[in-house]
């Protein structure tokens, strides 16, 4: 035994130099995945983080509320809507908050905070606020107004059979980190209940983040469009 013993600590030191390249490696190999895991969280937590989702309600009526969940401010420079029926898909800037005729009240509101509120829905964003967007289905009105398309109360045309199938809520918005603008975009589906009213079903169960170079063509073909 005591052999045996003396045989392998005399290997063991012949090879002490082996066994200490291979522990620092795995220490270093350690380090390593420890260092991208604090790196990935890091960037993850300075992404920004945008939410799009219903308030008050399920249906059309209900509002449209942007949060942000990023951990610095945004600045909304523009919300945009597509609108797919069975006559084509609609787009249309509805950065701008429009009256029943489809006319802006900017003139007549004063340029504080609380004011500019009820025209517009530029503006920023702090660290977990929102903002109401409006109803659901004045966005649906204000598409239809541009397309020349009267909508009565339940959304229908009595002009012509029109049937209202999703309904996408863009954002372009600039966050402090990145040197291009980001977004965000979420659908939801039209469908109707037994009682013929119009029910909003998001398509995914998050919001799409638009911050990464391919996602952001998506915000390029926005602000061709809104030019």
């Amino acid at each position: 035994m005591l052999t045996w013993a003396t045989a392998f600590w005399s290997w063991l030191t012949a090879n002490a130099a082996v066994f200490s390249g291979i522990v620092s490696f795995g220490m270093l190999l350690i380090w390593g995945i420890y260092l991208q895991l604090l790196l990935h969280n890091f960037r993850v937590q300075q992404s920004p983080r945008i939410v799009i989702n219903r308030g008050r309600g399920r249906d059309i009526n209900s509002l449209c509320l942007i949060s942000n969940m990023s951990v610095q401010a945004i600045f909304v420079e523009a919300v945009v809507v597509q609108l797919e029926t069975s006559h084509g898909t609609w787009f249309s800037d509805v950065t701008d908050v429009l009256d029943q005729q489809g006319e802006s009240s900017s003139r007549d509101i004063s340029s504080s905070e609380h004011h500019l509120a009820r025209v517009t829905r530029q503006g920023p964003l702090k660290s977990g606020d929102y903002m109401e967007a409006g109803m659901f289905g004045d966005l649906i009105q204000q598409v239809a107004r541009e397309q020349g398309i009267h909508l009565d109360e339940k959304y229908t045309s009595n002009e012509q059979k029109l049937e209202l199938r999703s309904l996408e809520i863009g954002l372009i918005a600039v966050f402090g980190s990145e040197n291009g603008p980001i977004g965000a975009q979420r659908i939801f589906d039209l469908e109707l209940d037994d009682n013929q009213q119009l029910l909003l079903k998001p398509r995914k169960l998050t919001t799409k983040q638009l911050y990464s170079r391919r996602s952001r063509m998506k915000i390029k073909r926005w602000q061709k469009v809104l030019r």
